[in-house]
């Protein structure tokens, strides 16, 4: 509590110390800084976001209430120039003993030091908002006109200002709308034929509707939906501005008469519609070689493939990106599917796609591919930290090679290698006492490989693309020095903008321990805790060699009749030994469906939905015959696992002001072992914590359940999170965030060597869900995002009743977190 008391005594010393702060120091006289704007509709007060953007001016960005940029920039002194002179002229007998004691060169030095401290200072921070009637004015003809533009076209806007004490002003808005327009009787005036039959045949998709409310976005996505509708119906020389709307608002019955007029022509040009004749596509061009000679060509289905050098695609394969096509009529979608996609490919530096109008009113398509290059050499290294690898020192060096079989394929290896600073390592007095090296190679392709056609189910509009990896890797003096092998073929399409598919024909991944006997040299806590048992029950002094054998002669029910407690606890550390210390087979399927309505990556306020389904073991167990000692299928003398599982993530954002947002994130998944298993292998286990987790707890600290085993690991077969976090602009580039994360793991496997605080008992197992709460500081690079969280542990599910909350709520429990980009 002492230590709770003391942060609580910092924090309000800070917050008063900047409130006390005089926020209208640079106020000039007769002045006013505008601190509030407030929008009332029909007398009541405004909670609609988007009316307050059209608020031309706006008091100085708040932080937790407080205006702390405005407080940045009055620390710095904008007339330090003119002060320093004048304290020179004023006091010259301290200027004298200055320069006497410094010398006049070190004098001259910290004059500029302090007056770069100063710009600094006004740079980040914000200056203060001098209230402008200008704007204010200027802000009553943006409600106006919103207003205006939401059919309300009798609406009064006003506003007042309120002076307060201390140079400061806030201003009310009022606005009384009246009642809003309906649309009447809705004609058009169509002079084309040809446009007149395409609209009348669409007449039913209109946007604009009798009885609706008239409001200008209507008439403007209405615009859109016909400018859309013509060019993909082949009118090549259409443009928007060939549509206009006349509105009757003279009414006194609050309606008005619309009529649609859409001209006949562009330019004197009919409007007509036209069809594509020739297709030509350029695969190597660039602006240094567009007037070269062509030295290659070919036609294919109707497409002419040119080349300045030798053609280097397939023009069978190239054509799976491409949705022009010969003797068709002309459509914008199909345009822009061709570029999307030629970009997909990521073979090219620039696609670029223009039309040429041929006699007859034919068009001519040329399509420019400007390829990058095709080989490609990266090296990159990075440091390391974590709770066993305390120092790590890792280079990648990869190589990429584009369109390796002349159909836009990209084929990527690398090799990696890492030297560690390991606790778990046998020689612990060498800085870099372990090592771990690996390989991986993988090969995308635009398109699926099936040994069928398989564009009648997934077409190629999905962007459909093939990926096969295979990867190894070997740790030395690392854990239980593990050499891994993996095999992925993962099939991948979208259906729409916001939805994309994956499913692993194949995800395969091989463990195998080379160093089990040093299991308990590295988790000794687990040894400490059962050479406690071992000590105290029967005198036995334990090495870590001899742990599994006393745990399979002297744990048994013999000594659970008298002492239950500590033999689920030497149970459990034999059952980790074996989850852990396993040779396992995982071959696993595995389906994952992505929804992301997101815009952009400046995105901030969208929703994220991802479900992924992954069964392992039910072919290779049904056709393997082998066994091994424990009656267990095996492959290649490796047990297989036999599981499914099951993972749902959900985040929202919402974009509550500018720079200010609230993100919300959810996690759910279970795994249930069957058939060939009876627990989960270790690598597919869930756990809990860590900087991207449940942040304050350290990775794999947490759990299961309300236990506190203590053990250097801690894993589950279900498990839940869920986090809040409030991000906000503190200044300039320096981020700030409040977050809330709550969550835990459990076991459902039923395992006999699993304790019931461990297990998930329905709800009454939501009382283990912890809570950890705190805050953070991201500096935000734009391209990359560096992240300081602190975590306290707010509710402990494994303390005793009455003790749970705020326990350890201090610094000296405090957990650290460093990490890269946000947290979710």
């Amino acid at each position: 509590m002492k230590n709770n008391f003391i942060i609580l005594i910092i924090l309000l010393s800070i917050t008063f110390s900047f409130s006390s702060c005089n926020a209208v120091k640079y106020v000039p006289e007769n002045k006013h800084l505008l601190t509030k704007n407030t929008i009332f509709v029909n007398t009541k007060k405004n909670i609609d976001n988007e009316i307050t953007d059209y608020i031309i001016q706006r008091p100085n960005q708040l932080v937790l209430g407080i205006p702390f940029p405005l407080h940045f920039y009055n620390i710095g002194n904008k007339n330090f120039e003119t002060d320093f002179e004048k304290w020179k002229v004023d006091k010259p007998k301290w200027y004298r003993f200055t320069t006497r004691v410094f010398s006049e060169k070190q004098a001259r030095g910290l004059r500029n030091f302090k007056y770069k401290t100063h710009q600094w200072w006004l740079k980040n921070g914000e200056a203060p908002v001098i209230f402008d009637a200008k704007k204010a004015h200027q802000t009553v003809n943006n409600l106006t006109q919103h207003y205006y533009n939401e059919g309300f076209f009798k609406v009064k806007v006003d506003y007042k200002t309120l002076f307060l004490k201390n140079k400061k002003v806030a201003v009310n808005y009022f606005i009384e709308t009246d009642k809003a327009y309906t649309l009447d009787s809705i004609s058009n005036n169509i002079a084309s034929k040809v446009l007149d039959s395409i609209y009348k045949e669409h007449r039913d998709e209109s946007l604009i509707k009798k009885g609706k409310q008239f409001k200008l976005s209507y008439f403007i996505n209405e615009q859109n939906r016909l400018t859309k509708l013509f060019r993909n119906s082949g009118i090549f020389r259409f443009n928007k501005n060939a549509i206009t709307f006349e509105a009757d608002s003279s009414n006194t019955d609050y309606k008005s008469n619309i009529v649609l007029l859409i001209n006949d022509s562009i330019g004197n040009v009919p409007f007509k519609i036209q069809k594509i004749k020739n297709i030509h596509i350029y695969t190597d061009y660039s602006y240094n070689k567009k007037d070269s000679p062509i030295k290659d060509s070919i036609s294919y289905n109707g497409y002419s493939f040119f080349a300045h050098d030798k053609l280097k695609y397939n023009p069978k394969l190239l054509l799976n990106a491409v949705f022009i096509e010969p003797n068709t009529i002309y459509k914008d979608e199909t345009r822009e599917l061709t570029r999307k996609n030629l970009r997909r490919l990521n073979n090219f530096r620039s696609v670029d796609i223009k039309y040429t109008e041929l006699d007859n009113d034919l068009l001519e398509a040329s399509i420019y591919l400007t390829p990058l290059k095709k080989y490609s050499l990266g090296f990159n290294t990075e440091l390391t930290h974590s709770n066993i690898r305390q120092l790590g020192v890792s280079g990648k060096l990869s190589f990429l090679n584009r369109n390796i079989f002349k159909g836009a394929e990209i084929l990527k290896f690398s090799v990696q290698a890492s030297f560690l600073d390991s606790k778990d390592a046998a020689d612990n007095e060498k800085l870099l006492n372990a090592w771990e090296v690996g390989a991986d190679i993988s090969l995308e392709l635009p398109r699926f490989f099936l040994p069928q056609n398989a564009t009648k189910v997934v077409s190629k509009s999905m962007s459909p693309k093939t990926t096969f990896t295979l990867g190894t890797s070997l740790q030395k003096n690392i854990g239980l020095d593990k050499q891994k092998f993996t095999g992925i073929i993962d099939y991948t399409w979208q259906t729409s903008k916001t939805k994309k598919h994956s499913f692993q024909l194949l995800n395969t991944q091989f463990i195998k321990n080379l160093n089990t006997s040093s299991y308990f040299t590295i988790y000794k806590s687990e040894f400490l805790e059962i050479d406690r048992i071992a000590s105290t029950y029967f005198n036995i002094a334990l090495t870590p060699t001899t742990v599994i054998p006393f745990i399979d002669t002297y744990i048994d029910s013999a000594f659970e009749a008298t002492n239950p407690d500590e033999f689920k606890i030497a149970q459990n550390i034999g059952k980790r030994y074996d989850i852990i210390t396993e040779d396992v087979l995982v071959p696993a399927l595995a389906y994952t469906f992505t929804y992301n309505n997101s815009e952009n990556y400046k995105d901030t306020d969208f929703s994220f939905f991802r479900a992924r389904l992954v069964s392992s073991g039910n072919f290779t167990s049904l056709i393997s015959k082998n066994r091994d000692a424990n009656n267990v299928k095996t492959l290649f003398n490796t047990p297989i696992a036999q599981f499914i599982r099951t993972d749902l993530e959900y985040k929202k954002f919402w974009n509550v002001s500018a720079e200010n947002i609230l993100a919300f994130r959810s996690f759910l998944g279970v795994a249930i072992p069957y058939g060939n298993s009876t627990t989960i292998p270790f690598s597919r286990s869930y756990f809990i914590g860590g900087p991207n987790d449940l942040r304050a707890w350290k990775i794999y600290d947490l759990g299961p359940g309300s236990s506190k085993s203590g053990l250097e690991y801690n894993v589950g077969s279900m498990k839940f999170l869920s986090s809040l976090e409030y991000r906000f602009k503190v200044i300039n580039s320096v981020k700030g965030a409040l977050f809330i994360d709550a969550g835990n793991i459990w076991d459902i496997s039923n395992s006999a060597v699993t304790t019931s605080s461990e297990k998930f008992n329905g709800f009454s197992s939501l009382e283990d869900i912890a809570v950890g709460s705190g805050a953070g500081i991201r500096y935000d690079l734009s391209f990359i995002l560096l992240r300081l969280d602190l975590g306290f542990k707010t509710y402990e599910p494994y303390l005793t009743k009455g003790n749970k909350w705020f326990k350890h709520y201090n610094l000296k429990n405090a957990v650290y977190n460093f990490g890269i980009s946000y947290p979710f």
